[in-house]
């Protein structure tokens, strides 16, 4: 009888042999019906390191974060539609801070909506970008959140461990 171990290492295994190794770490990748090849997650640091080794592939990358913080943001709606024949190209709740998409040549408008609880009220922000033939564009989008960064007002400031005496 095998052990539990054994059967749990051999399911992985088998998932990564037929290429769903990925939904193990939870970045989740997709093809819309108008063919645009997409990736999303990097929560954790296993998959943004696998996100970040194939965003080369990608001619699209989108980041949420905190305006506030800076901390990267998941659960934000994602609507890129083609400027020209207004059609939706992707649709996509983000798992994670970071979006890559096969986006071809052309203009693209990007909307993206985040609520931060329940009864907060959603936030739109809407941007446009070219991809040109062969280019890569980034688009870093930044929400108001009721994150914000810590500054200590009492006393000295303390060294930092990278620094040296």
């Amino acid at each position: 009888m095998k052990s539990h171990f054994k059967c749990v290492r051999e399911l992985v295994g088998l998932l990564c042999a037929t290429g769903l190794c990925s939904t193990l770490y939870g970045a989740e990748r997709g093809v819309t019906d108008r063919g645009i090849a997409y990736v999303s997650g990097g929560v954790a640091e296993v998959e943004e390191d696998e996100l970040i080794a194939q965003r080369k592939d990608y001619s699209f990358w989108l980041t949420t974060a905190s305006k506030g913080s800076g901390a990267f943001l998941a659960d934000v709606r994602v609507r890129i539609v083609d400027a020209h024949t207004r059609q939706m190209v992707l649709e996509h709740t983000l798992d994670g801070p970071w979006l890559f998409a096969k986006l071809p040549p052309g203009q693209y408008q990007v909307q993206a909506t985040y609520r931060e609880f329940a009864d907060s009220p959603e936030q739109t922000l809407r941007r446009t970008t070219t991809i040109k033939p062969g280019s890569r564009r980034q688009m870093l989008l930044y929400f108001d959140t009721s994150d914000r960064v810590k500054h200590e007002d009492d006393g000295p400031p303390k060294a930092s461990p990278y620094t040296l005496p």
